[in-house]
């Protein structure tokens, strides 16, 4: 049977929908294992004039073209582009309408990713793992390269939405895990894993259509589906023996931790148990270089961001990452990811913030590694410039000019670090109630001085967009501390900055921090 007006993915690329008789999506979608997005089988009369009351009698209006009609004059013949990302190499090519006589594109086209031309192979020769065996991975074809191939330029295995999702997340949201990894293997590996391994295309495509559905208002359902699609591969994939669990894995697990955390609101942590699971059995993803290493340490900032915004215990075995070549090195990244190292050891050592259940010793040691380590930072981190933040000007924070992305983020986590120190300090342990009260102020004062540093970080280094997130997570934990009306407003436009530059949500973080100054003001108050 063949509908009127076909399903959306075959209208949009102009071929023929067809759909089996009982089935509940058409050939084409179910050939390539897509969602078929059927509209409903209504029949419309044709309508060619109606009847309305004019001045209390009835009329009738012809619905037609005036002779009047002013038409837009076409000057010069019409192209049409085609889009034949669905079509099999089985369908005739008469199908095609206006298709060029000298390249045959059927001839041409791509197999689709379920073809067994494709095997499964990764650049580590690592076999990929995959829920069925039917799915394996594409391999590059030399012979098909032709610089006179009508394929090598026009043909792609993604439809053009599937495009525009993975560019967007090669330019918008891969430089946030790539700070600190001079490889840059988000923006380039972990897209061409995609192309490989079905699973982490769809864990892809899930993050780039959630975050372009918070920056444009839309709605969610294109990443809801994708999500879909992916969990239905990755659930298979962890249930498998996990002496067989890979990078690919990972990789999947990550992308869509970071689609968890862009619903920060309502977060369910799911696959934040998921990555933690993983890490830990792949003890060695976080020093065996590569792309496994990258993934690590980028999951290693999202534990940190849940354990500062979400109060969550950082269960990372962090004795994983002491064999990292990035304590070999000596370059800006391996430098920002030692001060990350040392900030995720204080973090997991504070527990729940009580001085009583943070050890002495432990503190000793971690505050020595922590000055160690800003003692012994390059000379290329210092500030290009700086200029100290002056409140009563209305110029709240500091400008501080960094020199490399690593450096205003690993400044940001020193920074972080120091805060935490502060706040479970075991060596300050208050003698009187008036100590205590004392202690707890002068805490607050340093760690509003060190939060005023982290957010002119991200001011003064604004194409730094990772920077955004330390000082969003540390407002959100420690934005009580701000006393200055100038640093409360300063920090509230800058919330909103954040949400619309990056699409990370933040109003519910602001109504927070009113509500917190608000009440912290009116406990201020002399007493009358």
């Amino acid at each position: 049977m063949r509908v009127g007006k076909g399903c959306e993915r075959c209208r949009h690329r102009h071929i023929r929908c067809v759909i089996p008789p009982g089935a509940s999506s058409c050939a084409p979608c179910s050939r390539l294992g897509r969602i078929c997005h059927l509209d409903p089988r209504f029949q419309f009369k044709a309508v060619h004039h109606v009847y309305q009351k004019s001045h209390g009698a009835s009329a009738q209006f012809d619905l037609n073209w005036d002779d009047e009609q002013v038409w837009v004059d076409v000057s010069r013949p019409v192209t049409f582009i085609l889009e034949t990302d669905d079509l099999n190499l089985d369908e005739p090519a008469e199908e095609i309408d206006n298709a060029s006589p000298s390249c045959d594109l059927t001839k041409n086209k791509a197999p689709p990713l379920s073809s067994p031309l494709f095997q499964a192979t990764t650049p580590d020769n690592l076999p990929i793992i995959s829920p069925s065996s039917q799915v394996p991975a594409l391999q590059y074809n030399p012979a098909s390269a032709s610089p006179f191939s009508c394929q090598s330029d026009q043909d792609s295995a993604l439809s053009h939405r599937e495009a525009s999702l993975m560019r967007s997340f090669i330019q918008k949201i891969a430089p946030w895990a790539d700070i600190c990894d001079p490889q840059s293997s988000f923006s380039t590996v972990v897209p061409q894993r995609a192309l490989q391994v079905p699973m982490v295309l769809k864990a892809l495509l899930a993050l780039a259509a959630r975050h372009d559905a918070i920056l444009t208002g839309n709605s969610d359902w294109e990443a809801s589906s994708y999500h879909g699609e992916c969990l239905e591969l990755l659930i298979p994939a962890l249930n498998e023996p996990e002496h067989t669990y890979n990078e690919n894995l990972l990789i999947t697990v990550v992308i869509l931790r970071i689609c968890e955390e862009l619903e920060n609101n309502t977060d369910e942590k799911f696959h934040l148990l998921g990555s933690n699971r993983l890490i830990n059995l792949m003890s060695r993803s976080a020093s065996s270089g590569g792309v496994a290493e990258a993934v690590s340490w980028q999951f290693l900032r999202q534990a940190i961001y849940s354990s500062v915004v979400q109060y969550q215990p950082l269960q990372l075995n962090l004795r994983n990452y002491e064999s990292s070549a990035m304590f070999q090195r000596d370059d800006d990244a391996a430098f920002a990811n030692m001060i990350i190292f040392h900030c995720a050891q204080i973090i997991q050592n504070y527990r729940d913030g009580h001085w009583a259940s943070v050890d002495a010793a432990s503190w000793h040691d971690s505050a020595k590694a922590i000055e160690t380590w800003h003692q012994s930072k390059p000379s290329t981190w210092q500030p290009l410039r700086y200029q100290a933040p002056d409140a009563a000007s209305d110029r709240p924070f500091p400008e501080i000019w960094m020199m490399s992305p690593p450096a205003v983020v690993g400044m940001q986590y020193y920074h972080a670090a120091c805060i935490f120190l502060s706040a479970s300090d075991p060596l300050s342990k208050p003698t009187s109630d008036f100590e205590l009260a004392r202690s707890r102020r002068l805490a607050e004062k340093t760690i509003a001085t060190h939060v005023v540093t982290v957010i002119g970080l991200s001011w003064s280094n604004e194409s730094v967009q990772n920077a955004y997130f330390m000082a969003c997570h540390l407002l959100y934990r420690f934005g009580y501390c701000l006393r200055h009306p100038a640093e409360q407003q300063g920090s509230l436009r800058f919330l909103s900055r954040l949400e619309k530059v990056l699409g990370w949500r933040t109003c519910w973080i602001k109504r927070g921090l009113e509500k917190q100054w608000a009440d912290l003001a009116e406990l201020d108050q002399p007493h009358l």
